[in-house]
């Protein structure tokens, strides 16, 4: 597990190297790219469906009735969190997208992996966080 310490910079690191590449469904989407991030921070792994493409990532949410129930069960023993910080990941309502999962950044910003790059967006309603050891 790596310490908070450098988090920042590892984090911004992480983000730059999505830029540097287009994002894939089976890889990389916005539960697979935070996923990869806790793995990289704390050493765990998630139990998460496959994916091929936008139809099915979509039919998996239905399939669990929303994004952010498919993240609870693979979040299990991590602690949520009602202040999110640096680093920590979690769920957000867009409205104009429904639920987006992504990484919490400072001053309450939130990093999202869309389609075409890395998003940044000041969440109006954050559904669920969880905060990294």
């Amino acid at each position: 597990m790596m310490s908070r310490e450098g988090r920042a910079e590892r984090l911004q690191a992480y983000i730059e190297a999505a830029y540097e590449r287009p994002m894939d469904w089976e890889t990389d989407n916005c539960t697979y790219w935070p996923a990869e991030w806790v793995y990289r921070e704390t050493g765990r792994t998630f139990d998460l469906p496959a994916c091929r493409d936008r139809d099915q990532a979509q039919a998996l949410i239905r399939a669990g009735g929303t994004l952010d129930r498919l993240w609870k069960g693979a979040l299990y023993g991590f602690d949520e969190t009602g202040r999110p910080g640096l680093g920590d990941v979690g769920v957000i309502d867009t409205g104009r997208f429904g639920q987006v999962g992504g990484i919490f950044l400072p001053g309450q910003y939130f990093a999202w992996r869309g389609e075409n790059t890395v998003a940044f967006i000041l969440p109006r309603f954050i559904v669920r966080a969880w905060a990294l050891p």
